[in-house]
């Protein structure tokens, strides 16, 4: 009846024999357990309320507040500590309520920190850390919550001499790995286990690594496989560039924000920009130019282009502004406090929510004047990049002018003189449908981009950004010429 949810049955068979509750199941699983596996908030408090023992231990040593924390449960873990759950009690693997709190998730694991009982070093008597667990199953959000400020030690080692990061390769965790390599540096996955095998011998047993790098050049390979295969077929090629193209983008942006096997925001589309970036490029230097005698245009180019790829490789690189312990709100309150409001914890985040500031998931970072998410950098734009962001943009729009242009001027000059019927422009596209392709996507590209400036100016001039909108009346009387010189003043001043 417990595994059942019924409610009703368990109040009669309390009222005729309240030592049910101190009964033992398969692998001494009590009743308690069993609602504590099932996170059933009722039944635990029915259960406690009548007497049962929340440090009873089933066979393997577990109590029904290890299976709690191992649910994640805030409530029952709450409920339980109420009744005199002992937090110090250990299963036959030495593992804690902290241990067991890893697979329920970062909140559950802060909540049991909160206590001032637990450390997160402490290991099992396997030397298993709360980081190796995080890493065997793959949570990238406990991941990050266990690397911040140097909670657990990224080179501890097990029994087997195994760091997480030889964890995590063993088991194809592409996105714990990457995030390990962040935080250590490459230096680690040389480092070898006491069978003498390293993270990198252990990830060319399984997929680590490969999925997440294919979906980050899926795009760039995509397109240049259909162009190949365009220019295979001569005349037909503009024609096989309109049936695969747009099937290569709803393929594309159809995706979701995160991998779907794995946690990491999604790589696609960098990888769309990247692909955009590299084609355009090369079809510029390699087919437009070269038709061009003008030398001085060709320096501009080189010079202009030259910016854009420095503006995003630093914008990449630059922090948006993550918020840190010391800049964070003292006024928030702890995890019991919201339990104890019946509040959500799932609000809680241990930095966040001054002014401006927002959590992105994406990223598992506060942000400080946070702006958006941009898909196509992966990253953030906030308080650190946003002016850098920009320029970026900017450039992008003024390359994506400079390469619409050139391309309409050279198919111009391809249509034979005194024709321009239908049928000549649909050869020329047909022949020439590699510079069509790219100044169709170029000025596609740069309709969004018009969008997205029009969008930040009216954010940026009133002093606010896309996601936290100033709404002051005095802001909306103001002037273009007003509103301009604010936007302008945010490019050169920040």
């Amino acid at each position: 009846c417990v595994q059942k949810g019924n409610i009703d049955q368990c109040i009669n068979f309390i009222e005729s024999d309240r030592s049910v509750l101190k009964q033992k199941g398969w692998g001494g699983f009590t009743p308690l357990h069993y609602a504590a596996l099932h996170g059933n908030r009722a039944l635990v408090d029915l259960f406690l309320s009548n007497g049962a023992d929340p440090n009873l231990t089933c066979d393997a040593g577990q109590t029904s507040f290890h299976f709690a924390c191992r649910q994640g449960n805030i409530y029952i873990i709450h409920q339980m500590m109420q009744y005199g759950a002992d937090l110090r009690v250990i299963d036959l693997q030495g593992k804690s309520s902290l241990h067991h709190a890893v697979t329920g998730g970062n909140i559950a694991v802060h909540y049991l920190w909160e206590t001032g009982m637990f450390r997160f070093s402490d290991a099992d008597m396997y030397q298993v850390t709360p980081l190796h667990l995080a890493a065997s199953t793959g949570n990238t959000e406990m991941i990050c919550y266990l690397l911040k400020e140097g909670r657990c030690a990224v080179d501890a080692v097990d029994h087997q001499g195994a760091t997480a990061l030889h964890v995590a390769a063993e088991r194809g965790g592409v996105e714990v790995c990457w995030i390990l390599l962040q935080r250590t540096g490459c230096g680690m996955i040389h480092l070898k286990n006491h069978s003498g095998l390293t993270p990198l011998d252990l990830s060319r047993q399984g997929t680590t690594f490969v999925l997440y790098y294919w979906t980050l050049l899926f795009p760039t390979v995509s397109g240049a496989a259909i162009l190949l295969i365009a220019a295979m077929l001569g005349s037909y090629g503009g024609l096989i560039c309109c049936l695969l193209f747009p099937w290569l983008a709803k393929s594309i942006f159809l995706q979701y924000h995160r991998m779907t096997t794995h946690l990491l925001p999604n790589p696609v589309y960098l990888g769309t920009l990247i692909a955009g970036m590299f084609h355009s490029l090369l079809c510029f230097y390699g087919k437009l130019m070269p038709v061009w005698s003008n030398s001085a245009l060709l320096h501009v180019t080189i010079v202009h282009f030259a910016i854009v790829l420095i503006l995003f490789f630093r914008v990449l690189a630059k922090d948006p502004g993550t918020l840190h312990r010391a800049d964070a709100d003292s006024r928030l309150s702890c995890i019991a406090d919201l339990v104890e409001n019946n509040q959500s914890p799932q609000r809680f985040c241990p930095y966040c929510e001054p002014d401006f500031t927002k959590h992105c998931k994406l990223c598992e970072a506060c942000i400080k004047e946070y702006d958006h998410h941009c898909l196509f950098l992966n990253q953030c734009v906030g308080q650190g990049n946003h002016r850098l962001f920009l320029f970026f943009i900017l450039s992008m729009v003024i390359a994506h002018l400079l390469f619409a242009a050139t391309a309409a001027n050279y198919l111009f000059k391809k249509v034979p003189s005194g024709g321009h019927s239908l049928s000549l422009w649909l050869t020329l596209l047909g022949e020439e449908f590699w510079v069509a392709v790219m100044m169709v996507m170029n000025v596609l590209t740069l309709l969004w981009e018009v969008w997205l400036l029009t969008e930040q100016f009216e954010a940026v001039s009133t002093g606010g950004t896309t996601y936290f909108r100033r709404c002051e009346s005095s802001d909306r009387r103001r002037s273009l010429w007003q509103r301009s010189l604010v936007f302008l003043s945010f490019l050169l001043d920040g």
